[in-house]
């Protein structure tokens, strides 16, 4: 999408590129010359040109006024990502060749020789606003930061994923990434020190195939090929990550939270539930069962820490005057 929200940019297995009005829809023009299937679009701020990576091998820079493009190849595998620096002079891309290659939007040439460090191919690509720094994620289950005017990596990769990491975004203050895994989680990494803010946001039933931050940085939101697209309220998960104090809550209300959450934690030193297991339980310290939810809800009930949970149908729980533990039998007393 375009900075100013007017424009949309989408690629296709068809070959093809499409330039929307994001207001009426409509169709503003259609690109071709691609061979294969284009796997990632950008659009460069001042909405001039359109940078597009495909099954190809090739980068192509479009003029969106002329529709002429500009074929960059230096990859030896499908282009993944690419990406267009915020002041409209870089390109980067990540390749299925396991590196990753920065080219001058004016010359149309590299810039120096690929990066490499990743053991996988290369699924996305971010670029900071600041343009200082770029993130890769990769089929090794790793996010890399590398220095964008040295091409060398600022420090040891960030681990914890399990499963490819589809996607990587840098918040607008450069301070964190956030990246969505095959393993159907999305992570929150401190840039600085290359560690995990919390713990991984549970909630999705199917791989995370793309995630966003909103401009002021409280919001994340990802999509899943579970068919729902999940918001994330970065403070009110930053708020209930203690162990004194831990919210459960399945609703975008927080005062839907289970109220008193202690007596079912126990004081225990385990982390509080983030989310069903695999048998639709919330399980708590030593196997201790709050509740179970039919699995055919798993894919479309509020997680902790969503506010916005976008399917064909969804479910929230109110669990503020749930009775539980020790206090079973005060469900039976009159308000």
């Amino acid at each position: 999408m375009s900075l100013d929200g007017k424009g949309v940019v989408s690629g296709s297995a068809d070959k093809s590129i499409r330039m929307w009005n994001a207001k009426t829809r409509e169709s503003l023009g259609v690109f071709h010359g691609h061979t294969d299937c284009v796997r990632s679009v950008a659009i460069s701020p001042d909405k001039s040109c359109i940078v597009s990576g495909s099954d190809d091998k090739t980068i192509r820079v479009w003029d969106i006024k002329t529709g002429e493009a500009y074929p960059l190849s230096e990859h030896s595998g499908w282009v993944r990502s690419v990406a267009i620096s915020s002041d409209g002079n870089l390109i980067v891309s990540g390749s299925h060749d396991k590196t990753i290659q920065v080219w001058d939007m004016g010359t149309h040439k590299a810039l120096s020789t690929p990066l490499q460090g990743h053991t996988s191919l290369i699924l996305s690509i971010a670029i900071s606003s600041d343009v200082c720094r770029i993130a890769s994620g990769s089929g090794d289950k790793t996010i890399r930061v590398w220095d964008m005017g040295t091409g060398e990596p600022l420090r040891d990769p960030l681990q914890g994923h399990t499963g490819w990491v589809n996607t990587v975004v840098i918040s607008s203050d450069g301070d964190h990434i956030v990246s969505g895994s095959y393993d159907q989680t999305v992570r929150v990494w401190d840039v600085k020190t290359g560690e995990a803010v919390a713990s991984p946001f549970r909630g999705h039933t199917g791989p995370v195939r793309s995630v966003a931050i909103s401009p002021d940085g409280k919001r994340i939101v990802s999509g899943s090929d579970d068919g729902t697209i999940r918001v994330w309220d970065l403070e009110f998960l930053n708020q209930h990550k203690s162990f004194e104090a831990p919210a459960i809550c399945f609703s975008s209300n927080p005062i839907h939270a289970l109220h008193s959450p202690s007596s079912f934690l126990q004081d225990s030193e385990s982390p509080s539930p983030s989310g069903l297991n695999e048998e639709g339980w919330i399980v708590g310290p030593e196997g201790r069962l709050l509740l179970w939810i039919s699995l055919n809800f798993y894919s479309v009930v509020y997680a902790p820490g969503n506010t916005l949970v976008i399917a064909s149908n969804v479910l929230q729980l109110d669990l503020s005057c749930a009775a539980h533990g020790t206090s079973w039998h005060k469900c039976r007393e009159q308000s």
